[in-house]
Formats: C-alpha cells, sequence, structure tokens
C-alpha cells in the first residue's frame, strides 16, 4: 500500500461538526478552548502557554507530513462547530503511550459544548475513519473511571473497559489507575 492519502487536507463532516488536521490559524480558539480551569483535571499533563499550544500546532503539521496509510505518528484534529465555525476542541489519533504498536484515541472539549453529543458524534466518525481508511484493526482509549462523562463517550462508541492499568513504567506513572478500553475493526458497528 502506498501513501496516496494526504493527511494534511483530511476532512471528516458529521452533522453538527466539520473535523479538520490543526492549521497554525487554530491557535488562540484552541488555546481559549483548552483554558477552561476544570479542563486538564483528568489530563496527567500541565495547561500549555499560548506558545506551547502553537509549537504544538507546528509539530502536528510536522507529523501531517510523516503519516501515512501504514503508520500514525500522531493525527492531531481540531473540531469546529459548523453553527459558529468555531474550534472548540480537538481529539486524534497517536501511538498509545505503554504500547506503541496500538493507536489511541484521545479528546478534549471546551467547557461550553460538553454534554451535547458533540464528543461521541465526532469519534465515530474518527472510528469509521480509522477502521476504513487506515484499515486499523484495533482502538484503544484510557480514562481515569471517576471521569463518567469520558467513559459513557468510550462506551457510547462501543468500546468495552478490558482492566484497570497497575503499575505502569516509572516513566508512565500517570497512567496509574487507569481503565484501558478497546475496539476491534469487527466489533464496530457504523450508525
Amino acid at each position: 500500500m502506498t501513501n496516496s492519502f494526504n493527511f494534511q487536507t483530511l476532512q471528516l463532516e458529521t452533522d453538527r461538526l466539520f473535523i479538520r488536521p490543526y492549521q497554525l490559524g487554530y491557535a488562540n480558539d484552541l488555546f481559549i478552548a483548552i483554558s477552561d480551569p476544570d479542563f486538564y483535571q483528568y489530563i496527567p499533563e500541565k495547561p500549555p502557554t499560548i506558545n506551547e499550544v502553537k509549537d504544538i500546532i507546528k509539530w502536528s503539521i510536522e507529523c501531517n507530513h510523516k503519516n501515512s496509510l501504514e503508520k500514525i505518528y500522531k493525527l492531531n484534529l481540531g473540531i469546529i462547530i459548523k453553527e459558529k465555525n468555531q474550534l472548540i476542541g480537538y481529539y486524534g489519533l497517536g501511538p498509545y503511550d505503554l504500547d506503541s504498536t496500538k493507536i489511541e484515541i484521545y479528546y478534549g472539549l471546551q467547557q461550553d459544548f460538553r454534554g451535547k453529543g458533540l464528543v461521541t458524534e465526532a469519534v465515530k466518525a474518527l472510528l469509521e475513519f480509522g477502521f476504513t481508511t487506515l484499515q486499523l484493526e484495533e482502538v484503544v482509549g484510557v480514562v481515569f473511571p471517576q471521569n463518567s462523562s469520558s467513559v459513557r463517550i468510550l462506551e457510547r462508541v462501543g468500546m468495552k473497559r478490558k482492566y484497570t492499568i497497575s503499575s505502569p513504567p516509572e516513566e508512565h506513572q500517570d497512567f496509574e489507575g487507569m481503565d484501558y478500553y478497546s475496539i476491534n475493526k469487527n466489533d464496530y458497528v457504523k450508525e
């Protein structure tokens, strides 16, 4: 298989959302989306500065130049709500830190837009892309069990909890206590 797919121009669309690769013009909207006081409550990282957001976007663009149908380095996508033409969050696919042979899905949404089913809508579109275009066999996700909203999203899209992560390697202690979910291509049901 050759890399005939252009990740820089990837566009996914749902009823309410446009989903596109990061662009430098997204920096301010992305920074606003992730600057909610509780955004990082369940994400084991510190909130980035606006300059760090710009660096993440530049790095993501570089990854899209390297991404291929055979190998995803990192696929960071902006979630844009159609009615406002505004970036309201992010999600994507990338190697799972505890086993780089697996591809993990991740996401985050601005507080004002949570609880409306938007992430579930976006995740379904990304799973469809992953299983059909990328021909992934499995997608995994990790979440703290107390993050009930995120647990519901994973379960709504058909992911199943497999186990709780315990005693991860020293460099990945942030994963301690997270639940590991997965869905394979054969179990994915397109609605």
